[in-house]
């Protein structure tokens, strides 16, 4: 068995991570989705009917990131004979002309492969995961990037910055008055940051970037979020975190997997902002979940893979 995981350049470390502790020595061939349609005959060449297709994980299985469904719709389409996966998703589409389209095209196209796993990311895709795609299997697991070993707890001095990790495009229900109004309502210096980078990230500096996202998020006192990333780096660094609103159901149902880490709080619109905050740096519990154990672990035999020490 080979592994052919198609992976977003700045998203693809965590699970090249979790392929290397499943399967130590099974070859794994990565192309990045850009890459996806250009090398479909080259791969047709060199799979097969044994070998497993891994989809990255994400948030845009969707009508909003049509690229990247389109990409995931080519190789499902393309390899009725491989077993695919497609890695954590948050699901949605628009109640619109278009999204109801595009949902109906996907649930064509993926309803046609034999042995397809979609996995939701947070509760609600699990759900529409199970509605969309009857024929294929279903499950709901977080983000993959949680994974990750968490840093070490730190000393946590009187807290003075803070980091407003913010959407600027179109799933944002944020304005930039209310971006200021943000800032303003609270008592620390703020800076701002977003975890969607302007230029692709190489390869060989997958390691290096991640590394230096962190320590911006170590670095910081308290996080303010409305990026599924931006709650998970905060997680990974122990970082009190206030968690807002999408346009979707992204932050608020993936709230679930962190119902039992108590530094972590959903504020419900800018105002409750400050509150929220406050509740999160007087929390003294900086435990985290082993998600590794409670989830990513049994992956394999859910899916039906056997895994060499798992």
């Amino acid at each position: 068995m080979s592994l052919t995981h198609l992976a977003q350049p700045a998203k693809a470390l965590s699970c090249t991570y979790e392929l290397n502790v499943w399967f130590p020595d099974v070859p794994v061939i990565e192309l990045d989705k850009s890459q996806t349609r250009r090398m479909i005959p080259a791969l047709k060449w060199l799979v097969g009917p044994e070998d497993l297709f891994l989809l990255h994980s994400g948030g845009n299985l969707g009508d909003r990131g049509i690229w990247s469904e389109n990409a995931r719709r080519c190789v499902i389409g393309s390899f009725p004979h491989n077993r695919i996966v497609s890695l954590p998703q948050t699901i949605f589409f628009s109640d619109t002309p278009r999204g109801r389209k595009e949902r109906e095209r996907s649930r064509k196209i993926y309803g046609r492969h034999p042995d397809l796993t979609i996995i939701g990311r947070d509760p609600r895709s699990g759900d529409l995961a199970a509605d969309l795609f009857p024929r294929a299997r279903t499950l709901c697991l977080p983000d993959f990037v949680l994974s990750l070993p968490p840093r070490p707890q730190g000393e946590r001095p009187k807290p003075s910055k803070a980091l407003l990790c913010l959407r600027r495009d179109d799933e944002s229900i944020l304005t930039e008055a209310d971006r200021r109004r943000l800032a303003g309502g609270l008592p620390f210096q703020c800076e701002f940051f977003d975890t969607t980078l302007p230029e692709p990230i190489d390869v060989h500096r997958r390691a290096d970037v991640l590394e230096s996202v962190l320590d911006r998020f170590q670095d910081s006192d308290l996080v303010v979020t409305d990026r599924y990333h931006g709650l998970v780096f905060a997680v990974l660094c122990r970082k009190p975190c206030v968690v807002l609103q999408t346009v979707d159901h992204k932050m608020t149902s993936a709230m679930e997997w962190f119902r039992d880490v108590r530094f972590v709080r959903f504020a419900e619109g800018i105002g409750a902002v400050p509150e929220a905050a406050a509740q999160c740096l007087a929390e003294t519990c900086l435990d985290v979940p082993d998600w590794n154990v409670a989830y990513f672990d049994r992956l394999p035999q859910q899916i039906g893979l056997r895994a060499p020490g798992v």
